[in-house]
């Protein structure tokens, strides 16, 4: 058997450097990969997060539009310096301001959202309670004070059904703790009382002139 000569050992030693070199470059260009996955993982779930608390403000701004109390609009005024904190992070934090931001923000709106759908669980009732008698009354009211084509009489009906379906529902996740979606529910029960109302050429009470303002449109658990 021949022996190897120097200038092979030395060949086969430079063979073998060169393998280390690319197995540590390989690990570290693999591991800054990772990182990096790891990075745009926790970033995209921030924006998630941030995106659905946003959609839940922007509920409450849009519910304050159709009813008022002074109680709620405190909570409203806490909850948009919350929010305004957060923006404000978001363009110029780090990376853990962000987040305490979001976590704070995150923390005090359930709560929030919970006194505001008992508030409009209690206003939608009055409403819809107020069309029913008004309804009620309009049929046996004299035909010429409120004369209403078939069809005018179909749609109020159709309104009111909707308002009580929505209202149910709204109930429904009441009770579940879903006070997001109870509140979008409530809103529309809202929007068909007052649709039914004035369909039958029924007044509007004061207090619920404002109670039909802007659809609420699609929003993020």
């Amino acid at each position: 058997m021949d022996l190897p000569t120097p200038a092979e050992i030395l060949a086969l030693r430079g063979k073998r450097k060169s393998w280390k070199w690319i197995v540590i470059f390989g690990g570290f260009a693999l591991g800054l990969f990772a990182w990096e996955q790891v990075d745009s993982s926790q970033s995209l779930t921030f924006r998630e997060r941030k995106k659905s608390a946003d959609s839940k403000v922007r509920v409450l701004r849009e519910m304050n539009r159709s009813f008022h109390s002074v109680e709620l609009e405190k909570d409203l005024e806490r909850v948009e310096s919350y929010s305004a904190d957060l923006e404000s992070m978001t363009r110029g934090g780090t990376a853990q301001e962000r987040s305490e931001a979001l976590a704070t923000l995150e923390r005090k709106l359930p709560e929030v959202l919970k006194r505001w759908s008992e508030f409009a669980e209690n206003f939608s009732s009055k409403l819809l309670q107020h069309a029913v008698r008004e309804t009620q009354l309009l049929k046996i009211d004299s035909p010429d004070r409120h004369p209403l084509t078939t069809k005018e009489s179909a749609l109020a009906n159709n309104y009111f059904r909707m308002a009580r379906e929505e209202w149910i529902s709204g109930n429904k996740f009441h009770r579940d703790g879903n006070y997001l979606f109870a509140l979008v529910l409530y809103k529309r029960s809202l929007k068909y009382s007052l649709s039914c109302l004035k369909t039958s050429k029924l007044s509007v009470p004061e207090e619920f002139q404002n109670a039909g303002e802007r659809s609420l449109g699609k929003i993020n658990r």
